[in-house]
């Protein structure tokens, strides 16, 4: 073999030792970056959905999600450019965890009910009810959020 050829050889066999690792983090990484943000207790007949692509996708679920009157639908990050949505109607409080950034609500409850979110920092911030807004908060608001009520 001459010495070109070898040290072609020589190259591709170093490029594929330092690409073909890296390939095989990437999904590894991908879903380091993402978390599941969760509200508890969610109650019987509630629920949430997952896996929303964010943007207008997330928007129109979101709006799908409350179009029913007395529905609070709250809308969360999950880190990988994706939403959680979930569908609440029925008043108490509830412990977030993993709410750190996106989060945004659509209040179609009667009444005048509120959703309100609060933490240890940042006080209380809160979406009133009207169904034809969608309140965003603030991502370093909800970073500090863990616990919230529904009416």
């Amino acid at each position: 073999m001459g010495l070109r050829k070898r040290a072609a050889a020589t190259v591709a066999t170093l490029i594929a030792a330092f690409l073909l690792p890296l390939a095989a983090q990437a999904p590894a990484q991908a879903a380091a970056n993402a978390w599941t943000p969760n509200i508890s207790p969610l109650y019987s007949g509630e629920s949430v959905q997952r896996d929303i692509p964010g943007g207008k996708n997330a928007e129109d679920a979101l709006k799908i999600c409350s179009w029913a009157s007395g529905i609070a639908c709250v809308s969360v990050g999950q880190g990988d450019g994706r939403q959680s949505i979930f569908h609440l109607y029925k008043c108490g409080t509830r412990s977030l965890s993993n709410f750190i950034d996106a989060l945004s609500v659509r209040n179609n409850q009667t009444g005048g009910a509120q959703v309100r979110f609060w933490g240890p920092n940042v006080g209380t911030y809160s979406a009133p009810a009207n169904p034809n807004v969608i309140t965003v908060f603030p991502n370093a608001a909800t970073y500090d959020f863990n616990n919230m009520s529904v009416c």
